[in-house]
């Protein structure tokens, strides 16, 4: 006998709602595969400062220390990674993973990220908030504020 399946529902828990401060002027972007994605007014030349924000649900029971095993993989492949710093802050009573760090990809300027991991249980899932600020070196000393002043405005609503 068919069942039906309906998302989202208890079982199949639908998406969190995600808010964050933009600085004036900034653009909002559509980007396949991210729910926000937004960039400072575009530049004559430069790396273009931007931040994205992805959700990707993960198996039940998933960690933050398995986030920040996976992060640590993923940036150790990057070229000419630099790391700057990874620790675990707490934002509008929520644990975050925070990874700051920088790479150079062959012909291009150096780009510096800030990353952040917000770890959702969800009952029968686990959702993996993910928002990403990315700079170019010569603007970070600047820019990275701008980025984590985004990052600490982010805000989750599960309905």
């Amino acid at each position: 006998m068919p069942t039906t399946v309906t998302y989202p529902s208890a079982e199949l828990p639908g998406p969190p709602r995600i808010s964050l401060s933009l600085p004036d002027g900034w653009e909002i972007l559509t980007v396949p595969g991210v729910q926000i994605a937004a960039a400072e007014p575009a530049r004559d030349a430069g790396f273009r400062t931007n931040l994205v924000v992805s959700v990707q649900r993960a198996a039940a029971g998933t960690e933050l220390s398995s986030v920040a095993a996976d992060l640590a993989r993923r940036t150790a492949e990057l070229p000419a990674h630099e790391d700057l710093g990874t620790g675990e802050l707490e934002i509008a009573g929520r644990s975050w993973l925070a990874s700051e760090y920088g790479y150079t990809q062959a012909g291009a300027d150096t780009v510096v990220q800030a990353s952040r991991y917000c770890v959702l249980d969800r009952g029968s899932a686990t959702d993996v908030v993910e928002v990403v600020g990315s700079c170019g070196a010569e603007r970070a000393d600047t820019q990275i504020e701008i980025i984590r002043g985004m990052q600490d405005s982010v805000r989750i609503d599960i309905p």
